[in-house]
């Protein structure tokens, strides 16, 4: 079967052998080319249980691919149950051990065996998280541009210890009892009066803390999404809360982005084609590409919105790292924002080991997120809250920002210079005033995890854009952190990706449509 090129998501079987072929001008990765074809043919019953497939070097050499592609390719038929890789006799055909994918369920292996994957349900699949294990961590010593995440070398320890020693001896053995499902009184008393000192009106009785921003998004997923809903994000957008919207049914649409964040022009039309009922973006250094929107661009997006009765969910995780520019008002402090939900977080100012989050919430939601709760997490633990009070209301939080911005401010400079020092001509990217990453922008002949293995290889790790894209898009694209590296590691590492960059680009150019069609 020999698959024409076809735009991503279309699959057009042309007959009955079992065939595939790459096409680089797909916005889709290579391997997940390779992956998605194989899975078709397996789910058409032209490869049968057991059939061996071809060896990651021989599959390599017929689709001109790199081998690291077909390895990736495999490891993703794998997770999700397809294949069985066999060290010494090579990957096989095993479809009958998924239960995700449709095959009939049964916990009893014929060897006794327990079979937990045949019981797994549909939500906990999903084809992105082989290119989330490529981005993250392996055990392997690699410079770190991946992840938006606070460097620990900078957590301020000791006056944490402080406050944290100070709230268990005045307040004894009640500081490790079960706290109140709104949280603890006074840190939400401190955080609306920060808000309020921002510009955003905030009542105490309005703020939630939770267990870290994640929980609420899960904590939104569960409170306003049905099967099927449809939900705007930015495009491309945090990885994580597509997979927490998808959880619950919700149908994530990309809207595309410019210079300023969302194109309301964009946005207006896909409102005008479907209905919607939510929009979760991040006006303030949005991840992945740092940019910010304008205040016209906020007051436009917001606009939209109530015109279209479309609920919104404004995440803030970064807003506190600005290092240039002034600060724009969020979105629930213009007219007619009082109904957005505002989403905070203290991992990314101090650090993600406390677990703290909080949620800005109108009155109308307050009774079906404390019955949520009840349901899932209870309440967010007292300790924490209370020390993390005691360390806002002495000022070491404000000292703490203070110093880190200075830092990361350095360590952007230091990735942006590096990057027009080493990175070819045809590469773009965004200048963020603040955050903790920025987006690239790849001729459209390279692919991004292609680049990513082999910088694995070299020691440099980043997270590809396909991560980022509710349609599996952004092939051509990356986000590269700055916030966890030294700033000589960032410089090295930015070398080394510019090195492989240059070579990709100077390969020679394959024509795909008379790439080759591979029968397995």
């Amino acid at each position: 079967m020999c698959y024409p090129p076809v735009a991503m998501g279309t699959r057009k079987p042309r007959g009955k052998s079992a065939g595939i072929r790459v096409n680089r001008t797909l916005p889709e990765p290579v391997y997940l080319q390779i992956a998605d074809q194989i899975r078709n043919n397996i789910q058409n019953n032209e490869l049968e249980d057991g059939h061996r497939l071809p060896t990651m070097r021989e599959l390599a050499a017929l689709l001109r691919v790199n081998r690291n592609t077909v390895r990736a390719a495999y490891a993703e038929l794998e997770r999700i149950g397809l294949v069985q890789s066999d060290v010494g006799r090579g990957t096989f055909v095993r479809r009958r051990r998924v239960s995700a994918l449709g095959w009939k369920p049964g916990a009893a292996a014929g060897d006794g065996t327990f079979r937990w994957e045949r019981l797994v349900s549909r939500r906990s699949a999903g084809r992105g998280d082989v290119i989330e294990r490529l981005s993250i961590g392996d055990g392997v010593a690699r410079i770190e541009l991946t992840g938006a995440v606070a460097d620990r070398s900078l957590f301020p320890v000791d006056g944490f210890r402080e406050a944290l020693e100070e709230v268990v001896r005045e307040m004894g053995p009640a500081i490790l009892d079960y706290g109140s499902r709104e949280g603890y009184l006074p840190l939400r008393q401190w955080l609306a009066g920060r808000l309020s000192a921002h510009g955003t009106p905030v009542s105490e009785n309005d703020l939630f803390i939770l267990n870290g921003a994640q929980p609420g998004l899960d904590l939104v997923g569960k409170l306003l999404i049905e099967e099927g809903d449809a939900v705007a994000v930015e495009s491309p957008t945090y990885h994580n809360a597509l997979g927490a919207f998808r959880v619950y049914g919700a149908d994530p649409v990309g809207v595309p982005m410019d210079g300023e964040g969302i194109v309301p022009g964009a946005l207006e039309e896909a409102f005008a084609r479907r209905p919607f009922k939510l929009l979760y973006c991040m006006p303030t250094f949005q991840n992945p590409t740092g940019v910010s929107m304008s205040r016209a661009r906020r007051e436009a997006v917001l606009a939209l919105a109530r015109t279209h009765g479309v609920a919104v969910l404004e995440d803030t995780f970064d807003a506190d790292l600005r290092y240039r520019g002034k600060e724009e008002a969020p979105l629930r402090s213009l007219t007619g924002g009082r109904d957005v939900l505002l989403l905070g977080t203290f991992s990314k100012i101090l650090f993600p080991g406390l677990r703290l989050g909080w949620l800005v919430a109108p009155p109308a939601l307050h009774g079906a997120i404390g019955r949520l709760r009840r349901s899932a997490d209870l309440a967010a633990g007292l300790l924490a809250q209370a020390a993390v009070h005691r360390f806002c209301e002495k000022g070491l939080l404000d000292r703490h920002l203070e110093y880190v911005r200075g830092v990361n401010a350095r360590r952007l400079r230091v990735l942006v210079e590096s990057m027009r020092r080493h990175f070819p001509e045809e590469v773009h990217w965004t200048e963020p005033e603040g955050g903790m990453s920025l987006w690239v922008t790849l001729p459209r002949s390279i692919d991004a995890v292609d680049v990513l293995l082999e910088a694995r290889r070299l020691g440099v790790n980043f997270a590809p854009g396909p991560l980022f894209h509710a349609d599996g898009g952004g092939a051509n694209a990356l986000r590269l952190s700055f916030t966890l590296e030294q700033e000589e590691r960032i410089a090295e590492g930015v070398e080394i990706l510019g090195g492989i960059l240059k070579a990709k680009i100077a390969e020679p150019r394959g024509v795909p449509n008379d790439a080759p069609s591979v029968f397995l």
